[in-house]
């Protein structure tokens, strides 16, 4: 039997913000597909007490019948790989506990003084972790949420982040790319559903910024104008915005493509 009376709140958290309901218990039951890989990250990166509930709900849950929607389960989930942990960065320093947040949400690395873009979370260096330190940062499909982004705080390499098709990131997201407005000289913004104008205009904070390529915001309907606004504010900042929408695209650009 699933043991949730020992853990009242974290059990009723995931029945609120994942919305599982239990229909009944059954004899033989198969878990939700949940990846050996997820589940070995999830259960060494949470604290100790929310482990031991995920560990009996992940090998005890067999007993009960589930009916799971699956967004809100993997909504809760990736807000537990993107929440802040201020003791790993005080022990591995913030680079080091950045580039785990990162790969553990789908994204990539690449430190300074490397070629290579580190996406594999198992591969990250054991030791002399304080000596590497971000310079590049892809997203591209990951799951990195606002929460996370507190993270980057002190992360003072950072050149260049792709946000592509990351479909958690929306406008507070862009509110916190203060943190690196000192080093961040390459933004890309793009299929990223949830950011709106307001959100662009948070990118104005980064001064030092070279290059900003943005498109595929559906939520941008005056493109033109936003252009400008982002020009007189980043005067020294290349910016490019090919399209906001997927109508925007004439039939000759998707015949190049």
């Amino acid at each position: 039997m699933l043991r949730h009376k020992f853990y009242p709140r974290l059990f009723n958290s995931i029945l609120k913000h994942s919305r599982i309901t239990i229909v009944s218990k059954l004899p033989k039951y198969s878990f939700p597909d949940v990846s050996k890989s997820h589940y070995s990250i999830l259960t060494s990166n949470v604290p100790f007490t929310t482990r031991i509930f995920l560990h009996q709900f992940y090998n005890e849950g067999k007993n009960f019948r589930f009916h799971i929607h699956e967004r809100g389960i993997w909504g809760w989930l990736n807000s537990i790989f993107n929440r802040v942990d201020e003791s790993r960065i005080m022990d591995a320093g913030p680079d080091r506990a950045c580039a785990e947040w990162l790969l553990r949400c789908g994204a990539g690395v690449k430190w300074v003084n490397s070629d290579a873009l580190l996406k594999d979370y198992n591969s990250l260096p054991l030791s002399g972790t304080r000596l590497y330190k971000i310079e590049e940062v892809d997203a591209t499909d990951s799951s990195i949420m606002f929460i996370g982004f507190p993270y980057f705080r002190n992360c003072k390499y950072i050149r260049k982040l792709v946000l592509h098709r990351a479909s958690y990131i929306d406008d507070d997201s862009l509110s916190q790319l203060h943190f690196l407005k000192k080093s961040l000289k390459d933004l890309q913004v793009s299929s990223c559903g949830n950011v709106s104008r307001e959100g662009l205009n948070h990118l104005k904070v980064l001064k030092n910024l070279e290059h900003l390529l943005l498109y595929d915001l559906p939520q941008i309907d005056n493109k033109e104008e936003v252009i400008q606004d982002l020009k007189s504010a980043l005067p020294d900042c290349e910016i490019s915005f090919p399209y906001a929408q997927a109508s925007e695209i004439s039939d000759n650009e998707i015949k190049e493509t």
